[in-house]
């Protein structure tokens, strides 16, 4: 708790989401559009916060392929106090968290899933309501959040949706649709107009998988 609160007097506010991303690989170098992915922060603003972090001597920059990469700076002096302490404030969650993306059309779901790894997330991929069961049977207990399609054959999402979260009422779940009027009968569901840009989407993974775990009620379909 004291070095959560160390971190938070440091870096308040989206400066530690930064590096809580960042130092979860310290080794990669990160394109702006991969960090603000990870991070769930729109890259204007992750720019300006990457600026200052790089003036403090905490990050590096380079420049390659006409794109620049930020990275964790080793030779900062406290590289190794934070990497540390975000290790012991992220060592209870699994830093790759595991998403189950449900989609029926095989091009979106790989679109969907390439943006996902990019940003650091580990992925796993149905595509049928049916799939996506069979899956959470076997894997259920190491997926975070389920980002599923509405309408699809067989098991739509409304009714796929009912039975996960029969076996689990804490999961966290997105739903998506190219239906303009496609709505959930719940006021908490988290929902995301398709199509959407990778800024939408990854903030919507981000405030679903940083939102406390609380046990939801099942969603209603009309």
């Amino acid at each position: 708790m004291r070095e959560h609160k160390t971190l938070d007097a440091l870096f308040p506010g989206p400066r530690r989401q930064i590096l809580a991303a960042m130092f979860g690989d310290p080794a990669r170098w990160w394109s702006l559009p991969e960090l603000a992915g990870r991070a769930g922060i729109q890259p204007p603003s992750l720019r300006q916060h990457l600026s200052q972090l790089r003036e403090a001597g905490i990050v590096r920059e380079k420049a390659e392929g006409g794109r620049s990469w930020f990275q964790p700076d080793p030779a900062c002096a406290v590289f190794d106090e934070l990497r540390t302490m975000l290790f012991k404030l992220t060592s209870s969650v699994d830093s790759a968290e595991t998403i189950l993306v449900v989609e029926d059309q095989p091009a979106t779901a790989q679109i969907t899933r390439i943006l996902l790894e990019s940003w650091g997330y580990h992925v796993l991929e149905a595509h049928s309501g049916e799939d996506a069961l069979a899956l959470f049977a076997k894997d259920g207990a190491g997926i975070h959040l389920v980002l599923t399609d509405i309408i699809m054959p067989g098991i739509d999402g409304h009714e796929m949706a009912n039975e996960l979260l029969r076996i689990r009422p804490d999961l966290r779940i997105v739903f998506m649709s190219g239906y303009p009027n496609e709505q959930l009968n719940q006021p908490d569901a988290a929902f995301l107009p398709k199509p959407f840009n990778p800024a939408s989407l990854s903030r919507m993974i981000r405030k679903e998988l940083d939102r406390p775990a609380v046990a939801r009620r099942h969603v209603k379909s009309f």
